[in-house]
């Protein structure tokens, strides 16, 4: 009988790398430790570095095994990324979804893909659609494609290593794949003609048990030989898990990191979505379609930024105002509602110090949070969770921009891991977070700058 009473959270952002233990019984954090997350251009494609990723892990769960009694693990990571594999290897390089593809094969694969109005997911650019990434593989390398026998989604590969079981789940087939009807909740025509939806595993829920971690992985680690592996979950779901847990619909959570995600949970009538603007539907782990906008917030703020750290004090964002200095999208050539427009910015002689460039990042980034959730015509309280909680001028601009909701945060970064490590078999699954109400402030000019700035993108 496994008596351990931690769990132990792969978490695979696009960025960094983490692996946090949490205490099932407490819900205390007990390790954490992390890398960055390079992708390697090869000789084929850019792909991610999953030879990298598994030595960190194993180096990483060793570690943390001699420190803390792990019993479980789950994997969550970034989405639009899946492996393909050749029985039990990997049959290419899992595809980088920033790869660009050239003119003819976007061509021909938007001919096929299927209409908006059925998958929700919006015409991406590069590789953001799943589906345009088998396609162009077809295409390149049609004798490797020809030979795989699976196509899992990105958790649940580091998961079937980890236990030798292959499975499949819905919250990465619903990240804009391409391969996934939401309301339906059914394959894409797209997916089912073209025989992908075979090449996919059976459907297990996120928190299933899919087996014990393998003998040789047990032994490299010092892990118990029963420790139970979970199916896994898409990084941004798994911030959803406390909060569908914890909360009344309907309520948007903006996840921020690399992206800055904004999910409308629990919304009595469906929004119309523009597919144009990158709104889609998510999918939760219970399978339920979740309206979402999204933009490179964490990119582009520091990108605006110049990579300075410190929170811009209010008189900052005052001179700003009060000078006519806007930050005009976008920043980022992956995704968001003006992708494909070049940013620029307004007055940039405004910008004197470190800390101007720091205030124009939170400005930015507070309307454009704004201008996604008008998209998706959110309702209710707004969580915020993820880096921009540390800014706490990004959160009360927010909070006063759209007085009409109430604005909470959670009380720290962890979002994504506390999450997923909620869907554990311990009574730390029934725990909930603690939000904090953030304070309007006041800002001379600040509706009049909003005005303004929708005027000009």
């Amino acid at each position: 009988m496994n008596s351990a009473r931690a769990i132990a959270v792969i978490d695979i952002g696009k960025t960094n790398a983490k692996l946090l233990v949490w205490d099932t019984q407490t819900g205390n954090l007990l390790f954490e430790t992390s890398r960055s997350n390079l992708s390697i251009d090869g000789s084929r494609y850019r792909h991610l570095d999953t030879d990298g990723l598994w030595d960190f892990y194993i180096t990483a769960l060793r570690q943390a095994a001699f420190e803390t009694k792990i019993g479980e693990i789950i994997v969550t990571t970034h989405g639009a990324t899946f492996a393909m594999l050749k029985g039990d290897e990997l049959a290419l390089p899992v595809v980088d979804y920033e790869n660009t593809y050239n003119s003819a094969i976007n061509r021909a694969y938007d001919a096929v893909r299927d209409a908006f109005a059925d998958s929700q997911s919006p015409n991406l650019p590069a590789g953001l659609n799943f589906g345009r990434q088998i396609f162009a593989l077809e295409e390149t390398f049609p004798e490797e494609i020809a030979l795989t026998t699976d196509f899992l989604p990105y958790p649940q590969y580091w998961a079937w290593k980890l236990s030798g079981v292959k499975a499949c789940e819905v919250t990465s087939l619903g990240c804009h794949s391409d391969l996934w009807h939401p309301h339906e909740r059914t394959w894409s025509h797209l997916a089912k003609t073209r025989g992908w939806d075979q090449k996919f595993p059976p459907m297990r829920k996120a928190q299933d048990i899919l087996g014990m971690i393998l003998p040789d992985i047990a032994q490299q680690t010092g892990l118990p030989t029963d420790c139970n592996i979970h199916c896994g979950i898409h990084d941004s779901n798994a911030t959803l898990v406390p909060l569908i847990r914890q909360l009344e619909p309907p309520f948007t959570l903006v996840s921020s990191g690399t992206w800055t995600i904004c999910f409308s949970v629990g919304v009595n009538s469906q929004p119309a979505l523009l597919e144009d603007r990158d709104t889609l539907c998510n999918v939760d782990l219970n399978g339920n379609a979740v309206p979402s906008a999204r933009f490179m917030g964490g990119r582009e703020y520091a990108h605006l930024a110049n990579r300075h750290h410190g929170i811009p004090e209010i008189s900052a964002i005052n001179r700003l105002i009060d000078q006519g200095c806007f930050a005009l999208p976008s920043f980022a050539e992956a995704g968001g509602p003006f992708v494909g427009k070049p940013g620029r910015i307004i007055r940039e002689d405004a910008l004197t110090s470190p800390e101007d460039k720091a205030a124009l990042a939170t400005l930015y980034c507070a309307l454009m949070t704004d201008y996604c959730l008008e998209m998706i015509e959110s309702t209710g309280p707004i969580i915020v969770e993820g880096p921009f909680v540390a800014n706490d001028v990004l959160c009360q601009l927010l909070a006063t921009i759209r007085s009409q909701q109430p604005v909470l945060t959670t009380p720290d970064s962890s979002g994504t891991s506390f999450g997923a490590a909620m869907l554990s078999n311990g009574p730390f699954a029934e725990q909930q977070r603690q939000l904090d109400r953030v304070p309007t402030i006041s800002v001379l000019g600040l509706q009049s700058y909003r005005h303004k700035w929708r005027g000009l993108i």
